[in-house]
Order: C-alpha cells, then sequence, then structure tokens
C-alpha cells in the first residue's frame, strides 16, 4: 500500500539558479540513489507522482518549499528523511516532514500566500521617517494599479492591492534596506515579485535594477478561518 509524505524544504545557495523542472529532476535522481521506491501514474507516459507548491521563481531562495511525495516503500517519515537526505546536494535540505493521507488537498490547490524579503543595496542612506511613511501611505492606497500583459499579449491593467496582505520594513541601515511582504501565492491569485518589486523601489525614489534586489521566501501560507497557516 503507498503512502503519501509532505516535506518542506529549503532551496538555497547556488541550487537557487536551477529552474523547478531541474528542480524535479534532481529530487527523483535523489529518490533513487536512496532506493525509495516512487509511486507512478498510469499509461503511456508514467510519471512519478510529486506535487509541489507555487513554483519557485529563478534566483530566489526558499526556506519554505513543500512537496507531496507518493511512495510505495513502507517507511516511517524519520527513515524517509534519513535516507533521502544524504543523497541532496548542498542548498537542497529537507527540513521536516509527515504522512498525510489521500483526501488531503494538493498543495497548489490551497496554497494561498507567501512571505518574502526583499533585500536591498542602498546608493543612498534613507531616514526612517521617509521609508516609515512611504510604507504608511503604500498601504493606505485604495489601489495600486500596473499594467501588464495577458494571456492572450495584451496590455491590461490590474489593481494589485488586494493581493498585498502585509508589507513592511524589517531593517533599514545607511547602505541597506529589508522589507516583508506578504503577498498572494496560489493558483487562485498570484502576484510575482517581478511586478511589486518595480513598484517597490519606485516607492522609495530608488534608481536600482530590479534584478539587483535579494529575494527570500520564507514560507508558504494557507488562509484558515482567516488566519495564515503552513502546509505542514
Amino acid at each position: 500500500m503507498s503512502k503519501i509524505i509532505r516535506v518542506k524544504f529549503k532551496k538555497e545557495g547556488d541550487m537557487i539558479y536551477i529552474s523547478h523542472l531541474d528542480l524535479q529532476r534532481l529530487l527523483q535522481r535523489a529518490f533513487r540513489r536512496a532506493e525509495i521506491n516512487l509511486s507512478h501514474s498510469q499509461g503511456f507516459n508514467p510519471h512519478p507522482k510529486m506535487s509541489y507548491g507555487n513554483a519557485l521563481a529563478l534566483g530566489t531562495e526558499s526556506q519554505g518549499e513543500y512537496v507531496d511525495i507518493e511512495i510505495e516503500d513502507d517507511l516511517l517519515v524519520d527513515e524517509f528523511l534519513d535516507k533521502v537526505s544524504v543523497q541532496l546536494p548542498e542548498g537542497i535540505e529537507f527540513i521536516k516532514a509527515k504522512e498525510i493521507d489521500r483526501q488531503t488537498p494538493s498543495l497548489s490547490s490551497v496554497i494561498d500566500y507567501g512571505e518574502y524579503l526583499f533585500n536591498i543595496d542602498l546608493k543612498r542612506p534613507l531616514t526612517k521617517e521617509f521609508v516609515k511613511r512611504k510604507v504608511i501611505d503604500f498601504m493606505n492606497n485604495k489601489e495600486i494599479i500596473i499594467t501588464k500583459k495577458n494571456k492572450k499579449g495584451k496590455l491590461v491593467e490590474v489593481d494589485i492591492r488586494p493581493m498585498i496582505r502585509t508589507f513592511d520594513v524589517l531593517n533599514l541601515e545607511d547602505e541597506h534596506i529589508t522589507l516583508t511582504a506578504t503577498i498572494a501565492t496560489g493558483s487562485k491569485t498570484n502576484l510575482n515579485t517581478n511586478i511589486l518589486i518595480p513598484k517597490m523601489l519606485e516607492m522609495f525614489e530608488l534608481d536600482i535594477d530590479p534584478l539587483e534586489v535579494d529575494i527570500l521566501r520564507r514560507d508558504l501560507y494557507v488562509l484558515e478561518d482567516g488566519e495564515l497557516v503552513t502546509p505542514m
């Protein structure tokens, strides 16, 4: 009888530059080397039964990624973690795991929000008063309109304000600012960090390439009765 194990893992260091597809291949190889038998789908092109939370953008570090893995082996969760962990490369770390039942909804269907840190090197110091005022003004906006291409390639206006649950300053030094935000990161609604970062830089009047902002995803969340809870 197969079982499903939900794993929380980190993606750090050089591993932030591998794509979601490469990550899938990397994990499958690790399971093979660990001699863990994955369950496979039926049909013409069988593939391992593994499902992920919201895919991480290339170049983004994460301390809170999730994957559901169906295995054929009758392993305890601790045994599973011990066997796999030694086969993982530096930069990918399985933090914890638990067995879930088949009625548990898929990760992609339940995850609503992601918590992010944005680290920005400043070319000029910002005062605490200036930063605080900008954050308050930003969150007091009734709407924040951006222009983006839809799936048909047409330019459309989108209000991203409802997709931002929290936004604040975590740390401010002369040459560095760390911002934190909890934003929509699900299959129903998703605010891409590539859209949010230019808005943040514009807000603080910073002439910085958005690609120079370091992004860390701290965790993913499910919204339950108005509260954010992790999928574990």
